[in-house]
């Protein structure tokens, strides 16, 4: 039996069809994350970047990265947009304060990701530079994170910039792990 959906129906579905219409047209921006570098280090077994300590290609010059933010200004609401630095490893930029100061002044929340290697000896600077968000890579108890990061010290500094976080207020953080084969067994999933 083939039965036509009612009028009230039909009407429901037509106005569902264009607001999800308009929402595609929209297709409003919530973050945008910029690789800000192409350098990291660390020599992570398991990275899937092309991460290198000197990178093939020179980072995006400041200038350029702002002059990308100051096209999309008009398009958005500033306060809800969030920009993440990610990378490599953001922190081997000796700009990436000033970025987040132009941003902050701009109106525009910002964070970042990093591997904790340098994020404790910083940290002060990049909160006074307007970052509100950041997440710190931790993958498993020391010996793996070690091994994993090829760096003896990378689990304590990681732990130091964690640390050093969960003092801190109007910041929004996070730990990231990557699960893989050498630190699932002591992950409690």
């Amino acid at each position: 039996m083939n039965k036509k959906p009612t009028l009230r129906k039909r009407i429901g579905l037509e106005l569902f069809r264009r607001l999800k219409k308009n929402n595609v047209i929209l297709h409003e921006m919530h973050a945008l994350f910029w690789e800000c570098t192409l350098r990291c280090n660390l020599a992570s077994q398991h990275c899937g970047s092309d991460c290198k300590v000197s990178a093939k290609h020179a980072d995006m010059p400041l200038g350029d990265f702002l002059h990308v933010i100051d096209e999309l200004t008009p398009y958005v609401n500033p306060n809800k947009v969030l920009i993440i630095f990610s990378g490599g490893e953001v922190l081997l930029r000796p700009d990436i304060e000033q970025c987040g100061r132009e941003l902050y002044q701009q109106g525009y929340p910002w964070g970042m990701v990093s591997n904790g290697l340098t994020f404790s000896e910083r940290l002060e600077g990049l909160l006074a530079s307007g970052m509100r968000a950041a997440t710190i890579s931790l993958d498993g108890f020391e010996k793996a994170h070690n091994r994993l990061r090829c760096h003896p010290q990378s689990f304590k500094k990681a732990i130091r910039s964690i640390q050093g976080l969960i003092k801190t207020t109007g910041v929004n953080w996070d730990v990231v792990t990557c699960a893989n084969q050498q630190n699932v067994d002591v992950l409690p999933l």
